[in-house]
């Protein structure tokens, strides 16, 4: 899982060409099609974030892939006719239920392109509301992608997910502009789950915990609430990037008291990692918050 090269996506094309689909849309995005129960999952993905394919397999669940060749942000008047010519010929009404998931420029394309599936539900991780400069003129990021024509098809992914059924939003709140773009998804029919200090790749921390299959699981059952969610999210405690990465800011932040709990607080979780790494990882952040020294420990 999570790898991308030519030989998985031909594989998957293949394989598409077997049990479903499989369309090159046009230079820069393909669609890949396999059917394999009442349920799909539709996801946007990019580069080396290729993660649909299995985390379908392992629900059991028909995939529908939109595969972009770099950072298109699925702007594109072809794949605006693939999508309208699926909808035409209610390709989503086959499936009892459909999930559009993605992360980062993903959410982005899973968010605006939801509409075409009335009622779906929606997962969207670390999204991008727009990069219209008009909608987010706060967005200093994707520099190249602010001249490329953001509307009026499948544009404001907030407004997008107005036909879904449920929206569920996942974002660090403490990464400020990530923030801003999840606060305009604002409906009733949303829920916001918040991961703080998951830093700016959402998509590998969740990966990491083993957590992306579970969250499309009950995002496609409408389990996933608040405290399914907080069960699920208590994986962070075991996963030594993001206690790196916390530590890190607590260390830049000179909160050495915190330093010190966090730090006996994995020493005291051995699942982490392994007894000689764990005091390497706890001497460092000490030492370096000059708490107290290494050689306490």
């Amino acid at each position: 899982m999570f790898e991308q090269n030519s030989d998985q996506l031909a594989a998957l094309q293949i394989l598409s060409d077997e049990l479903g689909f499989f369309e090159a849309i046009d230079a820069q995005h393909r669609a890949f099609h396999v059917t394999a129960g009442d349920t799909l999952l539709v996801t946007f993905e990019s580069g080396a974030k290729l993660w649909g394919p299995d985390v379908a397999t392992a629900l059991d669940a028909s995939l529908l892939m939109i595969h972009a060749d770099g950072p298109t942000w699925f702007r594109s008047p072809d794949l605006f006719d693939f999508v309208d010519d699926l909808t035409d010929e209610g390709f989503f009404d086959d499936f009892d239920t459909v999930l559009f998931a993605g992360a980062g420029m993903g959410a982005y394309g899973a968010g605006a392109f939801c509409v075409a599936a009335p009622g779906a539900e929606v997962l969207l991780m670390q999204p991008i509301a727009t990069l219209e400069r008009a909608k987010v003129p706060w967005e200093v990021r994707n520099r190249k992608a602010w001249s490329l024509r953001w509307g009026p098809r499948y544009s404001y992914a907030p407004r997008s997910v107005q036909a879904a059924n449920h929206v569920t939003v996942i974002s660090d709140p403490t990464e400020t502009l990530d923030a801003m773009h999840a606060s305009l998804f604002q409906d009733d029919h949303t829920t916001h789950l918040r991961i703080p200090h998951a830093g700016p790749r959402v998509l590998t921390t969740l990966h990491g915990m083993n957590l992306l299959t579970p969250l499309c699981e009950a995002a496609m059952t409408g389990s996933l609430t608040r405290p399914t969610f907080a069960k699920l999210w208590r994986a962070r405690r075991d996963y030594r990037p993001y206690i790196k990465g916390l530590l890190k800011k607590l260390i830049k932040a000179d909160r050495r008291t915190l330093v010190r709990h966090l730090s006996r607080h994995t020493l005291a979780r051995k699942s982490v990692t392994g007894p000689a790494q764990e005091l390497d990882l706890v001497s460092e952040a000490l030492d370096k918050a000059k708490t107290v020294r290494a050689q306490r420990l």
